[in-house]
């Protein structure tokens, strides 16, 4: 993952939660797959890149600096997982009854506001991630895996 994602990594798993694996989508947006939950990282610009905005954290020591937005879902509270192929590029969308954002650096997301695709008109939705249909079709198999913690976490 690209050093952005593994900053805002670093800011929301807990030391004691393992990391199983990831999904990635376009833009560095992606899916971890954590121990107990999932998270949705939606990376963001280097802050004060753009438009002068301010830092709200900064990491000790070497100034890194970036936006971005994370969105955590327990495994029990996710209903479904839908994929939205389109002609091009599709989506994966995480429905879920409740999900936590990572409020210390959100106020502060500076991602890509560009009029987005038409494939794209689910990407802002912070459980949605913009994926290729390449991608896409390596990512299933991980999908299949997640159906099946779900599964588990409802069980318990």
């Amino acid at each position: 993952y690209d050093r952005r994602v593994r900053w805002l990594l670093e800011l929301s798993i807990n030391q004691d939660e393992h990391l199983r694996f990831g999904i990635e989508g376009i833009d560095s947006q992606c899916i971890i797959a954590l121990d107990e939950r999932l998270l949705v990282i939606k990376p963001g610009f280097v802050r004060g890149a753009v438009f002068g905005a301010k830092a709200a954290s900064i990491r000790e020591g070497d100034g890194t600096d970036f936006g971005g937005k994370v969105a955590s879902i327990s495994y029990d509270d996710i209903i479904s997982i839908e994929t939205n192929p389109a002609a091009s590029n599709s989506a994966i969308k995480i429905n879920a009854l409740d999900y936590q954002l990572n409020e210390s650096h959100n106020e502060i997301y500076q991602g890509n506001h560009v009029a987005p695709a038409r494939d794209f008109m689910l990407s802002d939705a912070l459980t949605t991630i913009p994926i290729t249909r390449w991608a896409l079709a390596k990512a299933k198999p991980y999908l299949y895996i997640i159906a099946d913690f779900i599964g588990e976490a409802k069980e318990e």
